[in-house]
């Protein structure tokens, strides 16, 4: 009788236990940028780390390819970062922040951000933002 028990109380702690989840080598960022006039734009993307005090630490620097690029990064908690899209000519496009505070960066998944710039002026046009979280 108490194998019998043993084996149901096993059992039902399998059953029941959470299946542990692969731990992410990092958080899959993505970027898309196009002119308004639906052409890719040609040039590169840099993510650094900001510092409390001088400069900022440059992490990476991708080139966008027909419009796209993406890394794989582990972000730091409680960080902040800036992401800079610049032109092929090296004219900086869009510089802008994002921010690991106030959640865990285990749980971003992905995030993806898409930016329409004004082929005539260089000018911000749109931004669409979308993120993707595991709890």
């Amino acid at each position: 009788m108490k194998k019998r028990l043993a084996l149901l109380l096993f059992a039902v702690i399998t059953l029941i236990t959470p299946v542990a989840r692969p731990q992410t080598s990092g958080t899959n960022l993505v970027m898309g940028a196009h002119w308004d006039n639906n052409s890719v734009i040609q040039g590169t993307v840099t993510l650094a780390k900001v510092n409390s005090s001088g400069p900022d630490t440059p992490i990476t620097t991708k080139t966008l390819s027909q419009g796209w690029t993406n890394v794989t990064e582990a972000l730091s908690a409680s960080s902040m970062y800036n992401v800079t899209l610049s032109a092929s000519n090296g004219t900086q496009l869009v510089k802008f922040p994002i921010t690991t505070a106030l959640i865990n960066p285990n749980n971003l998944q992905r995030a993806e951000i898409d930016i329409v710039c004004h082929a005539a002026d260089n000018s911000l046009a749109s931004v669409q933002i979308t993120v993707s979280m595991t709890f």
